[in-house]
């Protein structure tokens, strides 16, 4: 469990904060209004994070950094300052005080998330990096040299994962350049970070050492797919552990593998991790045997390793996430509304020609009534997909309420062929749609009306369009069902 401390003498802001931890994995929330109150309070434990306001009563967030820096436990402890945007002078201040990061008011949830995330991953690898030198240094025989160069190969991985001007792919490329100087050094390794793909590994990165002349242009290719059977990883996937080979020429069964035999390589180190429902592979491998044999060290140097690529990844897909859910309607996995309207206003600032149509369904709260609300969402389902999937070109299906759907035409040539085209989101509504049974026997049938509109000749900006095409939606309902009716007429 990684504990935050959070001090803000603004309760509203506070208590936000507070909820936005406190919903993190393993993470607890110490609020204080006071910061005198919270260095009390931490006086003797162990803390993971402080994000501190800075216009508090003294000691201010610049006084706050400037203490917990001095206190030795705390040296290294992210801190995040909270400020406005316009702060510039106050962000100076505290990064020559002591600070990590900064949050800008008033906070944005999904950037909140996303960095606190990340100060607490990094914290608790740190930790992890200590725990594992401590522990090695004590058991290796040689353990002088060894601990010298595993204590300088974490600290430039350390420094890599906390250099803030390396973003996604560039850090992703900087850990596998350095884990490939640093597994071994004085000997010449390559590095590659793969995908498994069903039956397949696919190469998702990779590092050369250009001082090795060894052909390596289609064994490090990105995008390369090779069988899971014929790898040596074949017999890590299983386990997710770290396994090295100081000559794999010694282990007759890995050296059979067609894929080992058509690389060449002797040393070989390898790792699985798994983030955002997905199996991911690191390869280590030197045309040479190994100079000194791999340690307990070098197994913990990938391990954690392959933790901070987890934790990437794992960071990535959640950010990935939330901007889907955030765009996209939670039922039907189509745009929202939101979504929709700044769609429909991108398309008329690039043409004048943009038809929208709101599909509205006829009487379904009918379909609620007889069948039930849960039938009622599966049918909501069907048509969507149905909708979508008569999408062409440039054409955006959305839902913009709880029984209607809009389409979106960009590049609308005209009413006739907008109808045209109208016309063949109507047929969806020709069969019935099936409840979502478990056998797929169960059907409801149910009707649809359509209201559309076109710039310019409708409305002028897209808001104003679509209040026209959800009003004669309404009036093409009253005129019975399965109606296509334009604004202003045919």
């Amino acid at each position: 469990m990684q504990h935050v401390v959070i001090v803000d003498d603004d309760r509203l802001n506070l208590d936000l904060e507070t909820g936005i931890v406190d919903s993190l994995r393993d993470t607890v929330a110490h609020p204080f209004l006071s910061s005198a109150e919270a260095l009390n309070w931490c006086e003797g434990r162990d803390i993971d994070c402080f994000i501190l306001d800075h216009y508090m009563p003294s000691p201010d967030g610049i006084e706050m950094i400037r203490i917990i820096r001095r206190i030795a436990r705390f040296s290294l402890v992210p801190i995040v300052i909270v400020t406005g945007s316009h702060e510039r002078e106050v962000r100076r201040r505290a990064l020559r005080a002591g600070a990590n990061d900064f949050i800008e008011k008033p906070v944005d949830y999904q950037e909140f998330v996303a960095r606190v995330s990340t100060l607490l991953a990094l914290q608790d690898a740190r930790k992890r990096l200590e725990m594992n030198v401590e522990r090695l240094e004590a058991s290796l025989v040689d353990a002088e040299v060894r601990s010298r160069e595993h204590a300088e190969r974490l600290e430039a991985l350390w420094r890599i994962v906390n250099n803030p001007s390396l973003r996604d792919e560039e850090l992703l490329l900087a850990m596998l350049r350095q884990g490939a100087s640093a597994i071994r050094p004085g000997q010449i390794f390559h590095s590659l970070l793969s995908r498994i793909d069903g039956s397949e590994i696919v190469v998702e990165a990779s590092y050369r050492d250009d001082r090795d002349e060894q052909q390596l242009d289609t064994v490090l290719a990105v995008g390369r797919r090779t069988p899971v059977e014929d790898s040596a990883l074949i017999d890590v996937l299983p386990t997710g552990s770290v396994r090295t080979w100081d000559d794999v020429l010694t282990d007759d069964r890995i050296a059979a593998r067609s894929r080992v035999r058509e690389v060449g390589w002797r040393s070989l180190v390898l790792a699985s991790f798994n983030a955002g429902g997905v199996t991911y592979a690191l390869t280590f491998g030197a045309f040479l045997p190994t100079q000194k044999p791999f340690g307990p060290q070098d197994h913990a140097y990938v391990e954690i390793l392959a933790a901070l690529f987890a934790t990437h990844f794992q960071q990535r897909w959640q950010a990935e996430r939330i901007q889907f859910q955030l765009q996209h309607d939670s039922l039907t996995g189509l745009l929202n509304r939101v979504q929709a309207r700044a769609a429909g206003r991108a398309a008329l600032r690039a043409s004048s020609n943009v038809g929208i149509a709101i599909v509205d369904i006829d009487r379904f709260q009918d379909v609620n009534a007889v069948h039930g609300h849960i039938i009622g969402d599966a049918v909501l389902v069907e048509v969507a997909a149905a909708l979508a999937g008569q999408a062409v070109d440039d054409e955006i299906v959305a839902r913009v309420g709880g029984d209607s759907f809009s389409v979106l035409f960009p590049s609308a040539q005209s009413r006739q062929s907008m109808a045209n085209r109208l016309a063949i989101y109507q047929s969806v509504f020709e069969r019935p749609f099936s409840t979502g049974d478990r056998e797929g026997k169960e059907t409801v049938r149910v009707f649809a009306s359509i209201g559309a509109a076109i710039a310019p000749d409708d409305a002028a900006s897209f808001d104003e369009l679509l209040l026209r095409a959800e009003a004669v939606a309404i009036d093409a309902k009253a005129a019975g069902p399965g109606r296509i009716v334009f604004a202003g007429g045919p």
